[in-house]
């Protein structure tokens, strides 16, 4: 068959992808269901919602999935986890194409109830972490694809308010993303396969310039993920824990 010089050639969709605004409020209405469940079995699910006023996409930060931006806030008995909740969510395109499982992934962080200090969670610090933290994963778009051959990535925030000492020399706190810590499952599944929940551990000036200094940045990564896992505060994001230097 011949083609003219007005043709358009069509791009091949995954074979998982729909076409159209109710077949894709389907999708996405199944994909939240699946990761509220998910959600719900790491504690008790605050009913609300933390989200922006306004969508960050609006004001040039990066667009999410299917637009939407949201957290959770997951109540354990000694303990808060604060997740992501829309980086998995299907992308939709200009031609009403979504696709599943959008970037692949959810964040999140879990601190003990005492870090908050009585703030409320979307006013504390380790809000603005994971909020930051987020934001980057959706900027980037791969961070699945880092973790998978790296085994973790690291990355520094300009957070608001960050506690004494726990600020490099350039005013920047360090984050450890790694999959699979102690209490918190590293994936979960949706009707769609299997998305990726990588947990944040925000890291000391001292943890974080070993890895700057290391001539092979993903072992000090790996190296650094293990012995947070064998200390006695783990992947939890304690601001005056000791620092641990791997050997």
């Amino acid at each position: 068959m011949s083609q003219n010089e007005h043709d358009i050639p069509q791009v091949a969709q995954p074979d998982d992808a729909v076409v159209g605004k109710e077949a894709g409020a389907r999708m996405l209405a199944a994909a939240c269901a699946g990761r509220d469940a998910f959600y719900a079995t790491l504690g008790t699910v605050d009913a609300d919602v933390l989200a922006p006023l306004v969508n960050p996409a609006f004001m040039g930060g990066p667009r999410w999935p299917s637009l939407r931006q949201a957290w959770r806030v997951i109540r354990r008995a000694e303990s808060i986890i604060l997740a992501s909740d829309g980086l998995s969510d299907p992308f939709e395109d200009d031609d009403d194409v979504f696709v599943p499982r959008g970037h692949l992934l959810e964040v999140c962080i879990e601190a003990p109830l005492s870090a908050f200090d009585g703030q409320e969670v979307a006013q504390s610090w380790l809000f603005d972490v994971i909020y930051q933290v987020s934001q980057n994963v959706a900027d980037h778009g791969s961070i699945d694809l880092l973790v998978q051959r790296h085994g973790s990535v690291s990355m520094v925030l300009d957070v608001q308010d960050a506690p004494e000492g726990l600020e490099d020399e350039n005013e920047q706190v360090g984050v450890l993303l790694a999959q699979g810590v102690a209490t918190i499952p590293p994936s979960f599944d949706t009707p769609y396969g299997e998305v990726m929940l990588l947990t944040a551990t925000v890291l000391q000036p001292a943890e974080l310039a070993h890895i700057g200094n290391a001539a092979d940045k993903a072992q000090s990564r790996r190296d650094l993920a293990a012995a947070l896992a064998a200390s006695p505060t783990g992947h939890a994001s304690v601001a005056g824990r000791p620092a641990v230097i791997p050997r």
